[in-house]
């Protein structure tokens, strides 16, 4: 995705409070719209000067502190989480990242380095080695041939059954009971 310029953010801002709904001028520039909402909020909070390109902000620029204090507002305050973003300088999207890691982790889950840590349908998952995960992923190959000759064995059967069903229904016999 490429940084749009501060004159493109103004232009689709412009065509905004002219009128136009936020989606059709998503759509009409190719912006995501949610991007779109956030620039019509740090612009509505912090003016021109807001929407420029911070191309020198470090990955995490925020300490622990500032953090818990963010998603602290986040929870007590009427605001959306839009209006708290654009407050604060950050992304939506990173602001609602905070506040799932905090519902699943409490506050300290802020804390630690999440990259080494996976979240799946609930479960925290650990990253295991390469080796390990190439020995599963040759188990999974192993159990899907497995559950594939089932399968197959299973279709023969059922063919089987109804070639059987279908001969005594032809012969006058009633359905089998087994």
């Amino acid at each position: 995705m490429r940084r749009r310029t501060v004159e493109e953010k103004l232009e689709a801002i412009r065509l905004v409070e002219e009128g136009a709904s936020p989606r059709s001028v998503s759509d009409r520039l190719h912006i995501g719209h949610h991007q779109l909402y956030e620039w019509l909020a740090i612009y509505r909070e912090k003016g021109v000067s807001g929407l420029e390109n911070k191309r020198n902000c470090r990955k995490n620029q925020y300490s622990f502190e500032d953090k818990c204090k963010i998603v602290h507002e986040c929870q007590e305050s009427e605001l959306t989480l839009l209006e708290i973003s654009s407050r604060h300088g950050i992304s939506s999207s990173t602001l609602g990242g905070w506040l799932h890691k905090v519902s699943i982790g409490g506050m300290d889950a802020l804390a630690r380095k999440q990259h080494i840590v996976k979240e799946q349908s609930g479960i925290v998952m650990k990253r295991i080695p390469k080796e390990e995960c190439e020995k599963e992923n040759e188990r999974l190959r192993k159990e899907n041939e497995r559950l594939k000759a089932e399968n197959l064995l299973l279709k023969k059967v059922k063919a089987l059954v109804e070639e059987r069903e279908a001969q005594n229904r032809r012969i006058g016999r009633g359905p089998s009971k087994n």
